[in-house]
């Protein structure tokens, strides 16, 4: 099961093999079939004209957006 959706904006992690991929923002194009025991996703880099195709632990939530869940704001006791 995908766990992130379509126009959802995450960090996408660089690549640490042979390939020029940097760090950056990137929003989920397309859901893909699972291949193998791999969950994938078509993605837009915001540093690349064209589109890749990434494995779900390529990507990561945004540390922003991962502070605000883990630390919900708590209203006052009055």
């Amino acid at each position: 099961m995908h766990k992130y959706a379509v126009d959802q904006t995450l960090d996408l992690l660089p690549s640490h093999g042979s390939s020029t991929r940097r760090a950056a923002p990137c929003r989920i194009v397309a859901l893909l079939p699972y291949e193998g025991r791999l969950v994938q996703y078509k993605v837009q880099s915001s540093l690349e004209s064209y589109q890749r195709i990434v494995s779900e632990n390529d990507l990561r939530v945004p540390a922003e957006i991962a502070v605000a869940i883990a630390a919900p704001e708590v209203e006052p006791q009055v």
